[in-house]
């Protein structure tokens, strides 16, 4: 079967688009006839790999919120008792962005092309991960394919609300940075210059703060775009380096180093980590084809060089706990919890744990630095405009006693 895009009129009179999946154009027109549809337009949408160069090169159609509440509804779908094929069919009817829905169909066509549905999937690495797509595959091989769905809708669901309360938490320090930096920018290149003019008609002697802010005002207004030109080259510089291994490993060990915020980055990533791969594992994955798909997740390059190496260590017969521990990278109580795991033949049950205790840690972490940062920016940022007042103020007193 093929995929076709149509445009058509319904019996109301009100034009339609969509897709529809049929052997051949004028099949697909008797199909559209028989649903009450005139057909104005209809074409050959684009196969499963000319849809993934051109649809996903730049833009991703399918967020993660929807396709937790895809993988959520596949899986409600399953456990009612309908096949693969029905439930891809209920996807696709409720679906209304046209291009999520030729994705959909598209899985499907590859379906019934006789493919998995896990390599079905693969054929749109940009909408399905491929840790999504070993989860699915290990569903299909176990037979518990709506299970696997379930915990996979669980996980995504959990992550994404955990990631919302970390962004939520940093929402008020990043808006208030925003906001005094353009007050103290605004002061400086509106406000000042005006007063200054007053100074200079005085002809008195200027306190040395009062010079200081002058001379960063006028190198604010004749220089800004150099400074913002020099801002833009050295991120520019900065991502281009880091398209080196070795420079980018030694930055992204720098972010671990620092205070609080460091901790908060493990934190993340070995949550995310052991999560994935506690699912995996539970699913019947292999252990390291569930490494592998588990390190993708990874943000961190010196966290997933790491675990780079861990895997070689334990393709050589090496206890993971003991692969992790000689990488200095995992916290020890993760390390401890992993080596349980293996003693007791309960790897996932434990790794499930150190994943909720590094996602309570985290949430605390993130709390204390937030709680940190409010106080600290308001601060400073309230500091550097009580400076600007007190240069402002200091020559307008000076002039006051001179004048009495």
């Amino acid at each position: 079967m093929a995929t076709y895009n149509y445009r058509a009129v319904d019996s109301k009179g009100k034009n339609v688009s969509g897709v529809i999946q049929s052997e051949n154009p004028r099949n697909a027109r008797q199909l559209l006839r028989e649903k009450g549809l005139i057909v104005s337009n209809i074409q050959l949408a684009v196969d499963a790999k000319v849809a993934r160069r051109q649809f996903f090169s730049f833009k991703k159609t399918i967020s993660a919120l929807e396709l937790s509440l895809i993988t959520r509804q596949f899986a409600i779908l399953l456990n009612s008792g309908l096949s693969v094929e029905q439930a891809l069919n209920a996807l696709i009817d409720q679906l209304e962005n046209p291009e999520q829905k030729t994705v959909m169909m598209g899985v499907k066509s590859e379906v019934l092309g006789g493919r998995s549905l896990a390599n079905s999937m693969r054929l749109f690495p940009k909408v399905f991960p491929d840790v999504y797509c070993s989860l699915v595959n290990a569903g299909e091989q176990s037979g518990s394919l709506s299970k696997v769905m379930t915990k996979l809708a669980d996980h995504s669901d959990k992550t994404r609300e955990l990631t919302s309360k970390i962004m939520m938490a940093l929402l008020y320090p990043i808006i208030v940075t925003i906001v005094a930096v353009l007050m103290i920018v605004a002061l400086l290149t509106f406000v000042v210059p005006q007063v200054v003019k007053v100074f200079q008609s005085s002809h008195q002697e200027l306190p040395i703060l009062t010079r200081i802010m002058i001379a960063t005002s006028d190198g604010l207004r004749n220089y800004g775009w150099i400074i913002i030109l020099a801002i833009v080259g050295t991120v520019f510089s900065i991502v281009r380096l880091l398209k080196n291994h070795e420079f980018k490993l030694k930055f992204h060990r720098q972010l671990l180093k620092l205070p609080i915020a460091g901790k908060l980055l493990v934190n993340v990533d070995v949550a995310r980590f052991t999560n994935i791969l506690a699912l995996l594992l539970a699913s019947g994955v292999p252990m390291i084809s569930a490494l592998e798909a588990s390190r993708d997740t990874i943000k961190n390059y010196m966290m997933k060089n790491a675990i780079d190496n861990a895997i070689s260590a334990v393709q050589q017969g090496i206890p993971l706990a003991v692969a992790l521990r000689n990488q200095n990278a995992f916290p020890p109580v993760v390390i401890h919890l992993i080596a349980s795991g293996e003693k007791s033949g309960n790897l996932d049950h434990l790794l499930e744990q150190a994943g909720s205790h590094q996602e309570l840690e985290l949430s605390h972490r993130s709390q204390l630095l937030t709680g940190i940062l409010e106080p600290v920016l308001i601060l400073c940022m309230g500091g550097i405009v009580l400076l600007i007042v007190i240069a402002i103020m200091l020559p307008i007193l000076n002039l006051n006693k001179m004048i009495s």
